[in-house]
This record gives structure tokens, C-alpha cells and sequence, in this order.
């Protein structure tokens, strides 16, 4: 005996429900990958702001050093002026050491001047390597979204159409079927109407009480399993 027409109606519409689903689930999946491909750019861009930063600091610090040289360096000019204009030896022997002192700190100021430019030019190097790297990954980034994108105005219009279709086939199950089984449909997610098996539930083998069984199979009604809360209908 086929099942009866509500139950035929209410099938048909779960099957419609899962395609649905599976569509939607596709859209869904679409998402984590646009989100990882601006997630990936802007770990880049930051990376590339995060190695500016070091090397304008750097600079900054270059440019600072040299200008304590320049310093040093007049102080020296005007110590050796000095120097020359005195006579007393005590006071020249003073005034040379402080010259020898001021040279040796120009000295390892220059060889750190020296130093850090190297390292400015390291980083600037590193800085233009990021630069293109990024451009290269923008360049990529872009051709994969947009391909992202054309899937997802696809698949928006494929959810469109099986959610019309869907709406149309739910006309014909009774309206107060068609409650029940889309608050079971919300909660659960999954298949919401499922057929007995001999005198159980075939979801989760609960079996139903034979008084029960017996109005499905005569009237073609339809139950809520007590085990697992789908809706249970009686396919023979």
C-alpha cells in the first residue's frame, strides 16, 4: 500500500530540504576561504608596516649618531684650537687626553654610523623583497576571489531556486504537518521524516507501542518518535 498523499507530500518536500542544505552548506564553505585570503594579506601588510617601523627607527638613529659625530668633531676642532694656544705643559698633557678621549669616541661612533648603515641597507632590501612579495600575493588574492565570488553569485542563485521550488511543493503538505515538521526541521538539521522499521523507529531503533503502529498503518498518520524526536511514518 503506498504511503499516504500528506506523507508523499511531506517527502518530497524533505527531499527538496536537503538539496537545499547541501547547496547552502556550499555557500557556507565559501566564506573561510574569502575570510582566509584577506587574513593572508593583511598578515602581510602588517608584517611589511611592522619591518617600515624597525627601519625608519633605525634611521632615526642613524641620522642621530651622526649628528653627536658632527658634534664631537667640533668639540675637537675648538679643544685643538685650545690646545695650540696653550703654554703650560700640565695643561697641555690635560688637554691633550681629552682630545685622545673625544678621537676615540668619534672613532667607535663612525664604526657604529658604519655599522647601522649596513643594517639600514639590509632592512630597506628586506623592506622592497616584502613590497613585491605582497603585490605578488594581492595579484593572486584577487584572481582567487574572484573566482570565489562567481561561486558564491552561483551558488545564491542555485539557493534562490530551491528555496522557490521548495516554498511551492511545501503548499501541499496540511498546513499543521508542515509546522510540526519545520520545528523539528530547525532543531535538528538533518533528516526530519523517516519510515518505521517492522515495529521501530529507523532513525534510532526506539520501538513504538503496537496500538500506535497500528493507527500509522491504518490512517497513514504521522508521529513523533519519543527517542529521538523525528517525525516516524509507517511506509507500508
Amino acid at each position: 500500500m503506498p504511503v499516504h498523499p500528506d506523507v508523499a507530500a511531506l517527502l518530497d518536500l524533505q527531499t527538496d530540504d536537503a538539496e537545499v542544505y547541501v547547496v547552502e552548506r556550499q555557500l557556507g564553505e565559501l566564506a573561510p576561504r574569502i575570510q582566509a585570503l584577506e587574513a593572508e594579506r593583511e598578515r602581510e601588510e602588517q608584517a611589511l608596516a611592522r619591518a617600515r617601523e624597525a627601519a625608519e627607527r633605525e634611521e632615526q638613529r642613524h641620522r642621530e649618531l651622526k649628528a653627536r659625530i658632527a658634534e664631537h668633531r667640533e668639540v675637537q676642532e675648538r679643544n685643538q684650537a685650545h690646545l695650540d694656544s696653550i703654554a703650560n705643559m700640565k695643561q697641555a698633557t690635560a688637554a691633550m687626553t681629552q682630545m685622545e678621549h673625544s678621537r676615540r669616541m668619534i672613532a667607535e661612533a663612525e664604526r657604529d654610523v658604519d655599522i647601522m648603515g649596513r643594517r639600514i641597507a639590509e632592512q630597506r632590501r628586506a623592506i622592497e623583497e616584502r613590497e613585491q612579495a605582497l603585490q605578488e600575493l594581492i595579484d593572486r588574492n584577487a584572481e582567487a576571489r574572484a573566482a570565489l565570488e562567481a561561486q558564491r553569485t552561483a551558488l545564491d542563485g542555485k539557493v534562490r531556486d530551491a528555496v522557490a521550488g521548495r516554498d511551492a511543493k511545501a503548499k501541499a503538505v496540511p498546513r499543521s504537518l508542515l509546522s510540526r515538521y519545520d520545528r523539528i526541521r530547525a532543531r535538528k538539521q538533518e533528516k526530519t521524516v523517516v519510515a518505521l522499521r517492522g515495529p521501530s523507529c529507523s532513525n534510532c531503533d526506539t520501538m513504538l507501542p503496537l496500538q500506535r503502529r497500528s493507527a500509522m498503518v491504518g490512517s497513514g498518520t504521522v508521529e513523533v518518535c519519543e527517542g529521538c524526536g523525528v517525525l516516524l511514518y509507517a511506509a507500508e
